[in-house]
């Protein structure tokens, strides 16, 4: 490798500057001569510019910039990583010391830049325990670490040197520790685990972002001072002025209509809710509300009442039976078998005229003695009012099966 700068080499041009030194003092009357061969020596000693040494391949194609103890050496080599160049260098690396890059890294490139990063010994101190750790790094709190010690972000630190070298048996740096103090707040719902360099609450809360609200409760004084493991709760008190829009529901008011068969209901107008705007001022506790007051009634709009008849004519339930005269008569007209109608009547019903099935088919349930769906009894010429007539609907009925057989109903 080409070295140039302080490298293993320097050692040997250094020893030659001595002895021609001193072979100019035996001899004054070269002295011009030998300053003038160390000048030379110097100028090639300051620019950088040394023969290849012995290890180096005449065709070293890469050069590195070497940093370390606090000079700049640089360096054509051909090495293929950091770790083989450091050794070639003579680079002895010691505890705790650290190379940028590290030692696996690939030498590449015509330009490479090694750091050498030298460890210090630094006392690192946390209350009564004190460690000494070797460390290139510059930050108390990385320093800390690397000595075993857990520490938080609300921590600080303070450096020295180290005044007692018999007690601690090192020179150098000293780290303190000054420990932040935990505490836990439960505000907000949360329960909050924090720590303060604070050395009163109302303090310690500003730092963790807690702001306390004019009208909040806090379980102890805001000027108490930290002590460890402290335990606050915050309840947060407010009050809004909100205004709201609710809804007066429409009453109902019912007639009876003997005529119109009983469960059945005519609405003759169907009316309106009302509504009322009122202005309240809440108070909150924790989010929950406790309490509200009326601070004006801003507008309010009657309910219109909804209107309707109710039917109260009840027919007779009837069985099979009781209708054999009047579906024979039926069947009789239109010409189809009264048997047939009786046998599907007492499938559907048992011959209950006010039979209601409890299914749902379409928002709608079937009714009467042959099972009629309302809509599809108005579209056979029934009424809301007559459902409920036996003899209505053997009337109707005996007409539709005699147009359309027994295809209409599920029962045969």
């Amino acid at each position: 490798m080409l070295i140039t700068r302080e490298t293993p080499i320097l050692s040997s041009f250094t020893e030659t500057i001595s002895n021609l030194l001193r072979w100019a003092q035996r001899r004054p009357r070269n002295t011009y001569s030998i300053v003038f061969l160390i000048a030379i020596l110097s100028f090639v000693l300051t620019s950088g510019q040394f023969p290849p040494a012995p290890s180096a391949s005449a065709d070293s194609a890469r050069l590195v910039s070497l940093y370390v103890d606090g000079s700049k050496h640089v360096i054509s080599t051909d090495d293929h990583t950091v770790g083989e160049f450091l050794k070639r260098a003579g680079i002895v690396l010691r505890d705790g010391d650290t190379t940028d890059p590290n030692a696996a890294t690939v030498i590449a490139g015509n330009m490479f830049n090694i750091n050498v990063y030298r460890a210090r010994p630094v006392l690192v101190v946390d209350g009564t325990q004190s460690r000494i750790v070797r460390s290139t790094s510059q930050s108390p709190e990385a320093i800390a670490g690397q000595a075993g010690y857990k520490v938080y972000h609300e921590d600080e630190y303070t450096s020295s040197v180290v005044t007692d070298f018999v007690g601690y048996g090192t020179i150098g740096e000293q780290i303190t520790i000054r420990r932040a103090t935990p505490l836990t707040v439960k505000v907000d719902g949360q329960v909050r685990s924090i720590r303060t360099q604070a050395k009163r609450l109302d303090d310690a809360l500003l730092r963790a972002g807690i702001i306390v609200g004019p009208k909040d409760t806090v379980s102890a004084p805001l000027d108490s001072a930290i002590v460890p493991s402290m335990a606050v709760a915050i309840v947060r008190v407010s009050e809004v002025i909100t205004t709201e829009t609710s809804v007066l529901p429409r009453p109902t008011t019912s007639t009876t209509d003997p005529n119109l068969a009983k469960g059945v209901i005519n609405v003759v107008s169907a009316g309106a809710d009302g509504s009322k705007t009122v202005t309240y001022r809440i108070h909150y506790r924790d989010g929950v509300e406790t309490s509200r007051q009326i601070v004006k009634l801003v507008s309010q709009t009657a309910p219109i009442p909804k209107v309707q008849v109710v039917g109260t004519k009840e027919f007779f339930m009837g069985s099979v039976e009781y209708w054999r005269p009047e579906v024979v008569a039926a069947a009789a007209q239109w010409g189809i078998d009264p048997n047939m109608m009786l046998r599907i009547m007492n499938c559907e019903s048992h011959g209950h005229a006010t039979s209601v099935n409890t299914a749902t088919v379409n928002g709608e349930h079937a009714t009467g003695l042959f099972q009629y769906l309302p809509s599809t009894w108005r579209a056979a010429g029934g009424t809301d009012a007559n459902i409920f007539d036996g003899s209505t609907q053997i009337q109707i009925t005996a007409k539709k099966m005699a147009l359309y057989g027994t295809a209409p109903w599920a029962c045969k």
